[in-house]
């Protein structure tokens, strides 16, 4: 089997790197060895454990965006949660999880699409107690009416962002289906430079443009997958990823190195690196987990260009 000769593991490269002078690392990164590194294929086997693989692949219900975030929960609860706006239900991984350690399967469906107006600002937030001379006249957040509120939260998803020091100018579109809602919206050109005062913070709104944009109704439905991070490692693997059984020693000694450290060969491939590869891809793409030995792992994989 043609191949490069075994790379040092991971542990003992953080001990000698832990050891080397600064002299000798600045010769260490060379163009040379970024080409070479460039040559290669690489394929590397972490530790895929339960809580690893809850943080890769679910999205606590809290973290869910502030669009989809009643939506969601209502179909955790059994139902058919349904956004309806401009903002989509922002669900950033398929599965949820809820403080319980329940996780679910989430699916959305667009069921309705309107063409409606859509007013484009920017929005820039500075502290109220930064100016010195006090603030300058603004609106409560509060009086706003309730589908504007919704539309800043939307347009930021945490709404805890805005007390980062130098939260930098974000974007909010307004647009409404409805048009009772668009008359009582207070973010129409007309009202260009307006400023609305919430928690602490002044927001300047800035009216960028307008143009023709979907508002869609979207549909939100959530299956149960797992009551346990064990269990849903599990199930994500049975899912996502791919179990390799009865390896050849030569496949062995590739997945062997992967999990040490990593495996990497210049193509043309060995025979016992193609299978391995081909046993851990789908569609055309290596899978993000794999089971061998009986434990799970994440795979990281780098394909010569």
């Amino acid at each position: 089997m043609s191949r490069p000769p075994r790379r040092l593991s991971r542990r003992r490269t953080v001990l000698l790197t832990a050891t080397a002078s600064l002299t000798a690392l600045s010769g260490c990164f060379t163009n040379d060895q970024a080409d070479g590194a460039r040559a290669e294929t690489v394929l590397r086997l972490d530790e895929a454990s339960p809580v690893g693989v809850s943080n890769e692949f679910s999205t606590p219900v809290d973290a869910v965006g502030h669009a989809g975030r009643a939506a969601v929960r209502t179909a955790i609860d059994g139902g058919e949660g349904t956004v309806d706006g401009y903002y989509g239900p922002g669900v950033s991984a398929p599965y949820v999880v809820t403080d319980g350690a329940e996780y679910y399967r989430v699916e959305t469906e667009r069921i309705d699409s309107v063409a409606a107006p859509g007013y484009a600002y920017t929005v820039e937030v500075d502290s109220v107690d930064s100016f010195l001379l006090g603030p300058p006249s603004s609106v409560p957040f509060a009086d706003l009416p309730e589908h504007d509120r919704n539309a800043v939260r939307d347009a930021l998803g945490d709404a805890s962002l805005i007390h980062a020091p130098h939260y930098p100018p974000f974007g909010v579109t307004f647009a409404y289906a409805s048009a009772e809602r668009r008359e009582r919206s207070r973010f129409v050109p007309e009202n260009d430079g307006q400023r609305i005062e919430w928690d602490g913070e002044l927001f300047r709104f800035a009216f960028e443009g307008e143009r023709s944009v979907d508002v869609e109704t979207v549909a939100v439905r959530a299956d149960r997958v797992a009551s346990s991070q064990r269990e849903f490692r599990r199930a994500v693997g049975e899912e996502r990823g791919r179990s390799i059984d009865d390896p050849s020693a030569d496949q062995r000694a590739v997945l062997d190195e992967a999990v040490d450290s990593e495996y990497a060969e210049s193509p043309p491939h060995s025979e016992a690196f193609t299978t391995v590869l081909d046993a851990l891809s789908a569609d055309g793409e290596v899978v993000p987990l794999v089971r061998y030995d009986g434990s799970w792992y994440f795979t990281h994989f780098s394909r010569a260009d």
